[in-house]
């Protein structure tokens, strides 16, 4: 299995929710769990928690290439995209994500929203990362 996953995976796993908050779906709707308007690191990785179920679609226990659907991995590759792989969310490099490694793995999303680095994402910057994933979507 190719080390290219990352990227794919993170564009899907990551920044799907992040273009999914566009339409009132996204992790960080999820994780503002005592519903304060702001989002803590804590709480975006507990929310990771029951995200990691929806991206196991086989229930496996753990994320690879085969919890992919087909028609996604297939636009990937022709547009260019990288293979369906792990990477970074792979920390023992077998090839596939654990659920422990999910939810302990990279922030990416909350890390770029979080724009003052204090580890909130308060009304102002959750509202920025909403529009930034409305550009992105266009």
């Amino acid at each position: 299995m190719s080390r290219k996953f990352f990227p794919t995976v993170c564009l899907i796993l990551l920044g799907a929710p992040a273009m999914a908050q566009v339409r009132g779906e996204g992790i960080f709707e999820r994780a503002d769990t005592n519903n304060d308007g702001s989002i803590t690191r804590e709480e975006f990785v507990a929310a990771r928690q029951d995200q990691f179920a929806k991206f196991d679609r086989n229930s496996d226990g753990h994320i690879d290439s085969s919890d992919i659907p087909k028609r996604l991995a297939a636009r990937r590759q022709r547009s260019g995209g990288a293979d369906f792989v792990v990477g970074q969310f792979d920390a023992d490099g077998d090839g596939r994500v654990t659920k422990e490694e999910f939810v302990n793995g990279p922030t990416l999303i909350f890390d770029r929203a979080d724009t003052d680095k204090n580890n909130v994402l308060d009304p102002k910057e959750l509202a920025a990362a909403k529009q930034a994933a409305q550009s992105r979507r266009r």
